[in-house]
């Protein structure tokens, strides 16, 4: 008697039956199911406080909608989104990561918005001597000057802007130790392992106090305003978002009178500062 034909039913319906526990297994897993709704912000992490106090009144003021803000370097939060992660948001320390996202069609071109400004400085420990201006750069007492790499980092970005219209890059090629990540090219200064730095004023020594400690540190001179385009950091959505209207409030919250007020008192400068005319020595006399 041939039983291979039940034998084979058998077996092939407890093949279905298993591949259909996996398959729904895997459906309530999914990164895309209803459960894991919520609003995910990518964040640069020089940022931490001013960010995460704005975050908190958008909660109060938006009880209902889940925000999740994440934390990491810009150019990590870049590598991600390429790399296929989907955040809802996406917030820029400058235009250049945010360029190069909206470029390569992460990024909803029309939401993207300047919600703060920051200025650039020279700065140094305390006990780099010769150093009074930016001039003094180029001074043999100053033997390395750190800055975060322009290709990745909008703080390099402006940082090479500002020295090239004041005739220093070229002249500084030698003493440059650029650095994947900005917060590294901080901590060169912090730790006294270089003599001076080109950096954002208040982003990250005020902005994240605990990722950089800026006891021993002096600002040596502002950047004059006209010597590179004023840094416009920036929130947009992205194009795959799941969440577009909780993700457009917030970034609606983000230059709301409420939102601009938190961010001037948490290290940086508010949006219509962007509208302000040049640093001129009449205004700081």
């Amino acid at each position: 008697m041939n039983r291979s034909g039940p034998v084979l039913v058998v077996v092939l319906l407890i093949a279905v039956l298993a591949l259909g526990a996996v398959l729904i297994a895997r459906s309530r897993q999914s990164p895309t199911a209803p459960a894991a709704a919520g609003v995910v912000v990518y964040a640069p992490c020089g940022m931490t406080s001013p960010i995460t106090t704005a975050a908190h009144l958008f909660r109060q003021a938006h009880p209902d909608t889940d925000l999740q803000i994440e934390y990491d370097n810009a150019i990590v939060l870049v590598r991600k989104i390429r790399a296929g992660a989907r955040p809802d948001v996406f917030i820029s320390p400058g235009e250049l990561e945010m360029r190069q996202l909206t470029e390569e069609g992460f990024i909803d071109a029309d939401s993207v918005r300047d919600f703060a400004s920051l200025d650039l400085v020279v700065f140094a420990p305390s006990s780099t001597e010769g150093l009074n201006t930016i001039q003094d750069l180029l001074s043999p007492t100053v033997a390395t000057v750190s800055l975060a790499d322009p290709q990745y980092n909008s703080v390099g970005y402006y940082g090479e802007q500002a020295l090239r219209t004041l005739g220093l890059w070229e002249p500084l090629q030698s003493k440059l130790i650029l650095r994947e990540y900005p917060l590294e090219a901080v901590t060169l200064v912090t730790s006294g392992d270089v003599d001076a730095g080109v950096t954002y004023l208040t982003c990250p020594l005020d902005t994240a106090p605990d990722k950089a400690d800026g006891s021993d540190l002096r600002i040596v001179e502002t950047f004059p305003r006209d010597t590179y385009p004023r840094v416009r950091c920036q929130v947009a959505l992205l194009n795959e978002t799941r969440q577009r209207d909780d993700a457009q409030l917030f970034i609606d919250f983000m230059v709301s009178e409420q939102a601009q007020e938190a961010i001037a008192t948490n290290g940086l400068l508010p949006v219509s500062s962007l509208e302000a005319p040049p640093a001129s020595t009449e205004e700081t006399e």
